[in-house]
C-alpha cells in the first residue's frame, strides 16, 4: 500500500486551505472527509491518494474549462470583482497543480 506523508509546509497549507473551504461550506461528503482527515493526520494511504488525485484532476479541469462556473461564482459573490476572482481562481489552480505533483 502506498503512503504519502505530508511534511512540506506548502503542501500542508494547500491541504488545509481545501479542507477549510469544505468546512466553510459545511460539506460532509467523501471528498471533504478525505481532506479533513489529511489535514488532521498529515498522511494519505492507498486509495485515499487515488481519490484525492481524482478530486484535484476534476476540479482543475473545471477551473480551466468551465466559464459557466466562473459566471455562477460571480453572480453568487457580487462583492468580488472579476480581476480579484480570476486571481483567486488562479491561486486555486496553482495549489491544485502543486498538490497533484506531490501525489504523483
Amino acid at each position: 500500500m502506498s503512503k504519502r506523508v505530508i511534511k512540506g509546509e506548502r503542501i500542508k497549507a494547500i491541504v488545509h486551505n481545501i479542507a477549510e473551504d469544505f468546512r466553510f461550506s459545511g460539506e460532509m461528503g467523501d471528498f471533504p472527509l478525505l481532506f479533513y482527515k489529511a489535514d488532521t493526520e498529515g498522511v494519505l494511504r492507498g486509495t485515499e491518494i487515488d481519490q484525492m488525485v481524482e478530486y484535484l484532476t476534476t476540479g482543475l479541469k473545471e477551473l480551466q474549462d468551465n466559464i459557466q462556473w466562473r459566471r455562477e461564482f460571480l453572480s453568487e459573490n457580487p462583492g468580488i470583482d472579476e480581476i480579484r476572482m480570476l486571481d483567486s481562481l488562479s491561486g486555486i489552480e496553482k495549489e491544485y497543480i502543486e498538490l497533484l505533483e506531490f501525489l504523483r
